[in-house]
């Protein structure tokens, strides 16, 4: 009988732990989920909000004799208040010097309003009417003020059929020079 005893003894140990951890299964499994975000806790909301927006925007700029010298154009525009920055889409920048016209145009970019400086980005196309020159890329950033433009990203330009790849670009655009840096290459077609 003292074998049994001894047993039952062990048997009664081993329930107890058994019986606790059945229970916590069960408590695990039947009990609310804790809740990660207060329910009063509302939104948040950007601190990056436009004090002014405007569609299908056009701005002319004169000279002090009132010659027309640009315009900048775009399917809609977000000012921030205390950033001094203008988002665009779609933007179109057209620009009459005595040298002669250029247009600039791309997905997106930023004027920002105390430097008239014109950011570019995403397929940025930038050409002259007269010459039939063509430039595209990436990133650009136009100082109007200084009629200048460079890229920030790699650069194709074509006229007529030649094409040449540069890893940046200057331009002066008020006299159509243009200076290519980094890796250049050209393929050229000569003229038969």
């Amino acid at each position: 009988m003292t074998g049994t005893q001894g047993f039952r003894h062990v048997r009664k140990r081993l329930s107890i732990p058994l019986v606790l951890c059945a229970m916590l299964l069960v408590y695990t499994m039947l009990a609310p989920t804790p809740r990660l975000i207060k329910e009063s806790a509302s939104p948040a909301i950007s601190a990056r909000t436009p004090d002014s927006y405007a569609l299908n925007v056009s701005v002319n700029d004169f000279s002090e004799d009132g010659v027309l010298l640009g315009r900048t154009e775009a399917e809609a525009l977000r000012r921030f208040p205390g950033e001094g920055i203008i988002e665009l889409d779609e933007p179109r920048r057209r620009s009459y010097t005595e040298d002669g016209e250029w247009f600039a145009s791309a997905r997106s970019g930023q004027l920002r309003e105390e430097t008239d400086v014109l950011v570019l980005d995403r397929e940025v196309r930038l050409q002259y009417a007269d010459e039939g020159v063509q430039f595209l890329t990436d990133s650009m950033i136009i100082n109007m003020p200084k009629q200048a433009a460079r890229s920030t990203s790699s650069v194709r330009i074509w006229q007529a059929g030649n094409e040449t790849l540069a890893d940046q670009i200057y331009i002066n655009l008020r006299r159509q020079v243009a200076s290519l840096s980094g890796s250049v290459r050209t393929v050229y077609v000569p003229e038969n």
